[in-house]
């Protein structure tokens, strides 16, 4: 896991006389002093929806047979290989909840706290040592088979156990190493690593509403409306320019959204449609649309995805080619048609979720959309005061979220976890027909199994996986002589459409009588024009750069050039898709 990730202020307390999480440290309910919940950074707590709860419910019931029936619990989304939370409930952290990615299912690693409250009704995934080794344990060492006088059925390698003494007490909880009957029957070996080891107890407290959470955390969330409405309205005044709300159904860009209608300030909203998005979120968005009478503009991706999938393959986290092709793409096109002196653009982005966003301030400038300020009201909110924030206007909520998913974005998203991917294909047959593809994409290629299950979400996949990506082809530019560069290509190239590009360099600075040959000084950039000829996917992100609008997609979807609008002024030549994961 490595070290904490610290993004920002932790800001986490506990009432235990109103028994609510607090916001500040003061409770508003009662007056009294708060305790600061211990959690590990950076800190992005959320309240549990019935999805959450049903899935930890399970866990719960098939490792220790107990029944859990509170319906208020906290969860910190902490760093992981996948997805894994801590689990809050009364103001303690009780375990986390992982998900095992070779099992694939749910389960739940306790801390001590979460033995104390399980073991009274655990009727599995329990063992019993005797005196002698009640001492080791509590010094930090591990359990070995010849401690061990009982142990429930059922245990395997691998599987999360509570450790008692000789009088049944909770003293320590680990990981099993051996089954339920060779801990009986061998009299070497370790039976259980021990990870946490103490007596204590862990005395539950009345479950409270939602409804009585925001009202003790009230006062906080109008000090933090009211300073982003400020804001705002500050931002706005100083650019002089059009503002509009990027919505796109998640939780975030909601809070962004009722900021913005709260601020009062003219400002348009528009939806970005990838064309990958669950058939849910699209529902949801016309339902907020409803809600608060807006006339939200949606901006259609189509088919964009599908058709570059073609070309680039599977997208990945070290190869996020859909990001520039489905969203950024269409986005400029969308700026350039309909506010072409620029935009300011209200986003749901927050610090706590990365450490590129913490870096990012406020206000920024995204390089692949000219004409565009982002500005985030929210990026110095928690998850937490996120959804307080919601609940308190009380906003309609995406669906997705009640069934268990904590990040919404495009259903085959590679930066998903493999956690997000078993929730959703619970609900939405796309998810299959995504691993179909992956299937049929992966042998042509050789690739196995576990490329298929997972390694597909990186072009290069860490070490950690345990499998190597599968090879992309690409064109290959390269250049050969002095003063005036010889071009070569490992393939053929349209060279009609080339020479339409290369017409933006400045004149004199290339030829093509049998060969191509191009001047030292413009190597680069005819290398850049030579793959955009070739390799386009339309997404259009070039269209928003050149002055003159000189650059039009044409019938055959690759970029084109209308030769005498060009002033070779090369603003065209930024950030490209085609080019950039070539």
């Amino acid at each position: 896991m490595g070290k904490p990730v610290y993004l920002g202020k932790q800001r986490l307390w506990w009432c235990p006389h109103c028994n609510v999480p607090l916001l500040d440290r003061r409770c508003a309910l009662c007056g009294n002093e708060a305790h600061r919940v211990k959690h590990t950074p950076p800190g992005e707590v959320r309240v549990g929806f019935e999805g959450e709860i049903a899935i930890l419910k399970d866990a719960i019931r098939k490792q220790f047979g107990c029944e859990f029936n509170r319906k208020m619990v906290l969860f910190n989304r902490v760093p992981h290989t996948d997805r894994m939370d801590e689990i809050i409930i009364d103001g303690e952290v009780i375990g986390n909840l992982i998900f095992d990615t070779e099992r694939e299912e749910f389960r739940i690693a306790l801390r001590m706290n979460g033995a104390y409250l399980f073991n009274k009704c655990a009727t599995r995934g329990y063992v019993v040592i005797d005196s002698g080794a009640v001492q080791p344990v509590l010094s930090g060492r591990n359990l070995m088979a010849p401690g061990v006088i009982d142990v429930s059925e059922g245990i395997v390698p691998g599987d999360e156990v509570i450790v008692r003494d000789p009088a049944g007490m909770a003293m320590a909880v680990g990981v099993a190493r051996m089954s339920s009957d060779d801990m009986q029957k061998l009299d070497r070996g370790m039976a259980v690593k021990i990870r946490h080891s103490g007596y204590g107890e862990f005395t539950e407290r009345e479950d409270v509403s939602i409804e009585k959470i925001v009202e003790a955390n009230e006062k906080h969330l109008r000090k933090i409306e009211s300073k982003a409405v400020e804001f705002i309205r500050r931002v706005h005044g100083e650019t002089e320019l059009p503002m509009a709300v990027s919505f796109s159904g998640g939780k975030d860009s909601l809070a962004t959204l009722l900021l913005a209608i709260q601020s009062e300030e003219k400002f348009d909203v528009f939806f970005l449609d990838t064309g990958i998005e669950f058939p849910e979120t699209v529902e949801y968005v016309d339902e907020v649309r409803r809600k608060y009478g807006l006339d939200i503009k949606t901006i259609n991706a189509g088919d964009a995805f599908w058709r570059s999938l073609e070309f680039f393959g599977p997208p990945g986290r070290d190869y996020r080619w859909c990001c520039k092709v489905c969203k950024l793409g269409p986005t400029t096109r969308f700026i350039m048609e309909n506010y072409p002196g620029g935009l300011l653009t209200l986003v749901g982005q927050r610090r706590y979720e990365s450490e590129g966003r913490m870096r990012k301030g406020k206000i920024w400038r995204n390089d692949w959309v000219p004409n565009q300020y982002s500005v985030s009201p929210i990026q110095n909110w928690t998850s937490l005061e996120v959804w307080l924030y919601i609940f308190w206007k009380r906003a309609p909520v995406n669906v997705w979220y009640k069934r268990g998913l904590t990040r919404l974005g495009c259903y085959l998203c590679p930066s998903a976890d493999l956690a997000d991917f078993y929730i959703a294909g619970k609900y939405y047959e796309g998810i299959e027909k995504w691993r179909e593809y992956l299937r049929k994409f992966g042998e042509c290629r050789g690739a196995d199994e576990k490329w298929v299950r997972s390694a597909w979400r990186w072009r290069h996949p860490p070490r950690w996986v345990g499998a190597e990506g599968v090879p992309r082809s690409a064109l290959n530019v390269r250049f050969e002589g002095e003063a005036w560069k010889r071009v070569w290509f490992n393939r053929e190239v349209a060279r009609k459409n080339v020479e339409n590009m290369l017409h933006i360099l400045p004149e004199g600075t290339w030829r093509w009588d049998g060969e191509l040959y191009v001047l030292d000084n413009f190597q680069e950039e005819a290398r850049s024009l030579i793959i955009r000829a070739e390799e386009c996917v339309a997404c259009g992100i070039c269209l928003g750069r050149c002055p003159t609008n000189a650059l039009f997609i044409g019938d055959d979807g690759k970029i084109r050039l209308h030769e005498t609008q060009c002033v070779h002024c090369l603003d065209c030549l930024g950030k490209c898709p085609a080019e950039e994961f070539n």
